[in-house]
């Protein structure tokens, strides 16, 4: 059986339609809207190259250009109307324009084919022109989002124009104008009831009311419908196929159904995992490269990427969005990178003075060779800038979102932008996924309701406060991180924070794969490992099917935060306080891993001679009002809590099935 957190079943009660009768409706096969015409007839005849300019409204805007949650979005009848419309009527465009959602969607990898009319090199022609591990991961999506992003704007002003003249039209039209994609903040603390993946991205159907009237049709954010798939296209099992995305498939046939229900479980019940990974890079990194990528590194171990990976897993695990090259075509793909995008502007803004630095190109894209040297003046192909010329958008020009016509609320222009980005750090991100208090190991614990003590070590109460609001259904509830302790004395407001650094060869199985962390008892179900209570976090390798392309065997690295995990054992009564001499013993006796493929089947330790999880500490000083960001002592590495580990987990023998039973796997 599945093991599900007390608010995740609440949600499936809540949603109830949308988790319970979802593969019944999935076998419901229904199309986009009908605007009256072949869309072909509707849309200027496409271009053999479309340059990358951002949205470039028409008329005066009477709003900024800001990207909105998706549930902030859908507050907005008309407009998340529009957006739907758009959506389908891209999706049902014909594959062969430029714009389409398969050529749009084509270009981070497969189907491997020049987009603008950029060609590969010479020997990349199985490469897509996506960067990973890579100093150009962040500003490459960046370029790629807004490409999209101008394309889907054009499609909703033209849908706009199609209602019937007169008011409605007009407010269709102002609305159009200021519209920007929604990104899905997969970190934020829902509110009561509700999981981390929005139920609109779980029906496949919807009722719209469109130029034409009011239509049930193919919901363009539960998948996309390939028109003609083909197996040169799409050339491995099980993608050649499945006729439309999956997200957790229950099998690996053609007929297979997405399991929503299943992907929301596993992203709630790693939502403090995600959620303090997000808080401590955007409070802890100050270093572009450290930040950006997930190249392995000794200390700061996590990045952006690493985090990316997480989410591509969780929402995939064996469908589309799990494996590289098949992972752009699910309609959750554009919504997680938009994300990823605001991550990097809410960074950019607190760190202004560090950015892409040379470096060697760790793997192949369509147009660069692995052991390049690439810089912020790299062509981020295949993105021309505006105008008829051959040159191509970089790092360099693309530092600013507004070069693209586009902010995030936290960055719209006016008053002190810097405030107001950690505020908004603080308070969505900030309380449950940083720091409770421990008790110190010579005071009692405290009686129920209160905050526990201060350890003579410095460890103090996080003063989470209670009296957040929730908005779009979002709860920023005590996300400030930013009282004092309330029962005992404070010693200078310092904590510590225990994370464990999962470092491995990136093509160590020719595959994606999962790490499971736990602390405490777990059962022995390899499948269902993402759902235990006493899971910590999932720490996932995002990767393609085979290590071709690379310049070296090259190491990546992510972390999975344990305070949250610690801090309910302290509540539990079985942990006495955060401090060192309870922690390392309590760690080495709970602690431990195990390796799943995607479809859970296990792999043995010995399969991944590379990997190391190293657990590791530092002393931070809380903030004390949410204007400030906590301060960062040294890393500390706890060597005989990992030696001992990784002794625990390599004595447990594990039975692997013969390659090639489990989804996106490869034998070596």
């Amino acid at each position: 059986m599945f093991f599900f957190k007390p608010s995740s079943i609440v949600a499936i009660l809540t949603l109830g339609g949308a988790f319970l009768s979802q593969t019944a409706l999935a076998s419901e096969v229904l199309k986009g809207y009908d605007f009256g015409a072949d869309i072909g007839t509707l849309l200027t005849p496409g271009a053999s190259r479309l340059p990358t300019t951002g949205v470039i409204s028409n008329g005066t805007l009477q709003c900024p250009p800001v990207r909105m949650e998706i549930r902030e979005l859908e507050k907005n009848k008309e407009l998340w109307e529009l957006y739907i419309l758009g959506l389908s009527m891209m999706q049902n465009m014909d594959q062969t324009d430029l714009r389409s959602w398969y050529k749009i969607f084509g270009i981070h990898n497969r189907p491997y084919k020049p987009y603008n009319g950029v060609p590969p090199v010479p020997g990349n022609e199985n490469a897509g022109y996506c960067n990973h591990v890579s100093e150009l991961f962040s500003s490459w999506h960046r370029l790629y989002m807004a490409h999209y992003e101008q394309i889907l704007y054009e499609l909703i002003m033209l849908i706009a124009g199609m209602y019937p003249p007169g008011p409605v039209r007009d407010k269709y039209i102002e609305l159009a104008q200021c519209f920007r994609c929604p990104f899905w903040d997969w970190a934020i603390r829902p509110a009561e009831g509700q999981s981390v993946l929005p139920s609109s991205l779980m029906t496949p159907n919807i009722t719209v009311n469109g130029p034409r009237g009011e239509q049930t049709i193919a919901h363009p954010l539960f998948s996309y419908q390939f028109h003609n798939l083909s197996a040169m296209d799409y050339p491995d099992a099980p993608f050649n196929a499945w006729t439309e995305t999956k997200r957790y498939p229950t099998s690996q046939n053609a007929d297979a159904s997405s399991q929503n229900h299943l992907v929301a479980q596993q992203l709630d019940n790693n939502a403090d995992s995600i959620r303090a990974r997000l808080y401590n890079l955007l409070t802890n990194y100050h270093d572009f490269t450290a930040f950006g990528n997930e190249a392995s590194r000794q200390e700061k171990a996590d990045s952006i990427e690493s985090l990316h990976n997480q989410i591509h897993l969780l929402t995939g695990t064996g469908g589309h969005m799990s494996v590289i090259e098949y992972a752009a075509p699910d309609p959750i793909f554009a919504l997680h990178h938009f994300m990823v995008d605001r991550c990097f502007a809410l960074w950019q803004v607190l760190n202004p003075n560090s950015y892409v630095v040379p470096e060697k190109a760790s793997f192949d894209t369509y147009t660069i060779k692995a052991g390049d040297y690439i810089d912020q003046y790299t062509p981020l192909t295949p993105f021309y800038t505006p105008g008829d010329n051959d040159t191509f958008w970089n790092s360099a020009s693309s530092i600013k979102t507004e070069s693209l016509n586009y902010v995030y609320p936290e960055t719209i222009p006016g008053g002190n932008i810097t405030e107001r980005v950690i505020q908004a750090i603080n308070r969505l991100y900030g309380s449950t996924a940083t720091e409770r208090a421990a008790a110190p190991p010579t005071a009692p614990q405290p009686s129920s309701g209160n905050a526990p003590q201060v350890a003579t070590d410095g460890v103090s109460t996080d003063g989470v406060s209670t009296n957040g609001a929730s908005t779009n259904g979002v709860s920023t509830d005590g996300a400030s991180n930013n009282g004092a302790s309330t029962n005992g004395p404070s010693t200078n407001g310092v904590y510590t924070e225990w994370i464990a650094n999962i470092q491995h060869e990136k093509h160590a199985l020719n595959t994606s794969f999962f790490v499971h962390v736990f602390l405490g008892d777990f059962k022995d179900d390899s499948k269902n490992y993402t759902f235990d209570p006493n899971l910590v976090g999932t720490h996932c390798n995002f990767a393609k099917f085979s290590a071709t392309g690379h310049a070296v065997e090259q190491m990546v690295s992510g972390t999975i935060p344990l305070n949250a995990a610690l801090n309910k054992c302290i509540s539990k009564g079985d942990l006495e306080s955060l401090c060192k001499e309870h922690v390392e013993p309590y760690l080495t006796k709970h602690l431990t891993y195990r390796i799943t493929y995607l479809d859970g089947t296990p792999v043995d330790i010995s399969q991944v001679p590379s990997l190391k999880v190293d657990v590791v500490s530092s002393r931070v000083q809380k903030v004390t009002h949410e204007l400030e960001l906590p301060s960062w002592g040294p890393i500390v590495p706890h060597v005989e809590v990992s030696t001992n580990i990784l002794t625990q987990v390599r004595s447990v023998t594990v039975t692997s099935k013969e390659p090639g039973t489990c989804p996106a796997r490869r034998a070596a």
